[in-house]
């Protein structure tokens, strides 16, 4: 019997030796239909098999389809047992029927040819999972994704036996016992045992930790030392050693992380603590391969992106990462793990950067998980390990609800049950204890400015539901305008007014405070970190002033007098300050600065700010991970376009409404600046 490309599993795109060297894996399958229990009789059911050699309908079929090098399909590949040429290193494990692990299997393929060695594995080999079993919970648990088996997940030993079955039980003609000693048919398949990554009991901390702030002396212990219990040539090892994907590595820790923390190369190079920051996500990929794909798959977008190439590896590591998140989450403890927690936030991040106009949201559906995940992990262990991914989950989600792209679900839910990280976890580099390394130079000003930056995201949150609120009962009310009075219409209007008021009075409090006041008042001779952070409390502070103004619902200029416009006139000039000081001193990495100015362009009415908030975004867009600050700025172009038309029709362009237009367009931009 000879089975074409598809039927042993190959895409159509790639030839049978495309794929992983040396190790197949076969799969076997057994059909039965039970009793017809509702009629009374016995299904008569008898298949009758029919086998025929296809072999040459197939290659004629699939011309296309290379098979060069393969050791089924091409007849002059080297034979099984010749070692290929290009072998990595020497065989110096003992027979393949005695390894016990899947990695042992896969190191000892890799020094010879394709089709060597072969595991199968049927039926039998998966009694022993609870999924089979008869258990009514256990099969409801089966109806959930995130406990899908996958055989991408380690095996277990070919030398073990599980009690109740037959040592010689037969597949295909090929027994367990069989004399060929390269071909293992696993009694027992399992999940790999090393998916629980960083957990809490490897910690020095006896009890759950919980949650501080930055001026108590307890707090969460990230890592006092790197475990030694990696598995042999991990993937991630691989990568640091100078193998496969050394470059996406390098790539990831010199720019992906840095636009993720928004940190100096200085300050990346000072966050050498162990335990700290990227060494803790490493650490994790180790032991965890889907976290290692996740951040692969976020390099190589982001290397596609700067180069303008395909996105052919960033693709494959995303279809590995995702089946392999799947079969090594089966159970409440396994989500509340720190890998699937830091491979749910890289995912996230992968798909904003990789959205395109009218394509799918699945971003909604990571950042759903990771709330989800979140939840658990506060529930199971009383806080958060990494707090500061939970501050850029809830940044990356308050620009999407900004956008009109997210609901703000989970920024939302932070704020409501108390879980916002507090200052003192925002900045990085981090200490052993997760907190923000304060410098010498920086303790009278930086830890003040942290706490002003905190308060300014909490109250851009509010604005941001608020806003969300209002557009909703704004929408309704159109509809119901024709039965309601002109007088009904003005309450609801100055009701919404007073609403905003309220957020816009609390802003304006916490920047006319005594402490902010000095900090302001010659921001260029702070520390280099406090100047920045500073900077980014003030682009955003500008930025959600001007969006109270014009943003909060359907034509909100018509509905606001020109006592607005000395201060949005205002906001809009120190924001295209900011900007340009960020863009002058070619700081790329520090994306926050992109909404601001997308704001800022919208809301002048002075042409030469306009151009100059598109061109301060343009600039950015060279170092971006995805295409998010490009669609940003071709939404600013339409806006603009659409206020030329609108102010040459009537002489004004306040109804000109952004979000609108980019619903309109498809150019929905969950995050402004990935």
């Amino acid at each position: 019997m000879s089975l074409s490309p598809h039927e042993r599993g190959y895409p159509h795109d790639q030839g049978p030796g495309a794929g992983r060297a040396g190790q197949e894996k076969v799969f076997a399958s057994v059909y039965s239909f039970p009793q017809c229990t509702r009629l009374g009789h016995t299904c008569d059911y008898s298949p009758r098999l029919s086998f025929r050699d296809d072999t040459p309908r197939v290659v004629e079929r699939m011309q296309d389809v290379s098979t060069l090098g393969s050791s089924v399909w091409d007849p002059t590949s080297p034979t099984a047992t010749e070692a290929p040429s290009s072998v990595s290193g020497p065989d110096d494990l003992p027979a393949f029927a005695t390894l016990r692990t899947d990695e042992e299997r896969e190191k000892k393929a890799e020094c010879t040819s394709p089709g060597t060695y072969n595991v199968i594995v049927n039926p039998e080999s998966f009694q022993h999972l609870p999924e089979y079993g008869d258990d009514a919970e256990v099969k409801i648990l089966r109806l959930s994704p995130l406990r899908r088996g996958s055989l991408a997940a380690s095996m277990a030993s070919s030398q073990g036996r599980e009690p109740g079955v037959d040592n010689s039980h037969q597949v295909d003609g090929v027994y367990q016992d069989s004399e060929d000693p390269n071909v293992v048919i696993l009694p027992r398949f399992e999940d790999a045992t090393r998916r629980a990554t960083l957990q809490w009991k490897d910690f020095h901390s006896p009890t759950p930790p919980r949650l501080t702030t930055h001026s108590s002396g307890a707090s969460i212990p990230i890592l006092d030392s790197l475990a030694d219990t990696e598995p042999t040539q991990s993937l991630m090892q691989r990568a640091a050693e100078g193998g496969q994907d050394a470059h996406l590595l390098q790539h990831f820790r010199n720019h992906i992380w840095q636009q993720l923390a928004q940190v100096e190369h200085e300050s990346m190079a000072q966050a050498s603590i162990r335990g700290s920051g990227i060494e803790v996500l490493e650490h994790a990929a180790r032991l965890f391969p889907p976290l290692f794909h996740a951040m692969m798959a976020v390099a190589a977008l982001g290397l596609a992106h700067q180069e303008g190439s395909e996105r052919l590896d960033a693709l494959q590591h995303y279809q590995k990462a995702l089946p392999a998140l799947q079969s090594n989450l089966r159970s409440a403890d396994d989500l509340s793990s720190d890998g699937a927690f830091l491979t749910h936030f890289l995912l996230l991040v992968y798909e904003i950067a990789a959205a395109e106009i009218g394509g799918s949201n699945l971003w909604s559906s990571h950042l759903a998980q990771l709330l989800r995940i979140s939840l658990l992990r506060r529930e199971v262990f009383g806080g958060e390990q990494f707090p500061f991914i939970t501050w850029w989950i809830c940044n990356i989600d308050l620009y999407a609800l900004f956008s009109g792209a997210g609901t703000g679900e989970f920024v939302g839910t932070m704020l409501k049950n108390d879980m916002m990280p507090p200052p003192s976890f925002h900045l990085y580099p981090l200490s052993p204890d997760g907190s923000s390394i304060i410098y010498a130079g920086e303790t009278e000003s930086l830890p003040t400015i942290l706490q002003l930056n905190y308060e300014v995201t909490v109250l851009a949150v509010r604005l941001g539901l608020l806003a969300q609120e209002l557009r909703r009962d704004a929408t309704a009310l159109a509809f119901d305008s024709q039965e309601m009075g002109s007088h009904h219409r003005h309450v609801s209007t100055k009701l919404r007014q007073q609403r905003v008021y309220e957020l816009q009075e609390a802003l304006r409090q916490l920047w006319l405070s005594p402490s902010t006041l000095m900090l302001g008042q010659q921001p260029e001779m702070l520390p280099p970190r406090s100047r920045q952070s500073f900077e980014h409390a003030s682009a955003l502070y500008r930025a959600c002033l001007i969006y109270s103004h014009t943003s909060m619902w359907p034509s909100q200029r018509l509905d606001s007098g020109p006592e607005c416009d000395h201060e949005i006139a205002e906001s809009v000039s120190e924001i295209l300050r900011i900007g340009n000081r960020v863009v002058s001193s070619e700081q790329y990495h520090r994306r926050f600065i992109i909404f601001p100015l997308f704001m800022a362009g919208f809301a002048s009415i002075d042409g030469n700010e306009k151009m100059l908030a598109l061109e301060l975004i343009s600039s950015m867009e060279k170092r971006s991970i995805g295409s998010n600050t490009t669609a940003t700025r071709h939404a600013l172009q339409i806006v603009y376009e659409q206020q030329t038309q609108r102010f040459m029709l009537t002489g004004q362009s306040s109804d000109v409404n952004w979000s609108d237009i980019m619903l309109e367009q498809g150019l929905q931009v969950v995050n402004f600046g990935l």
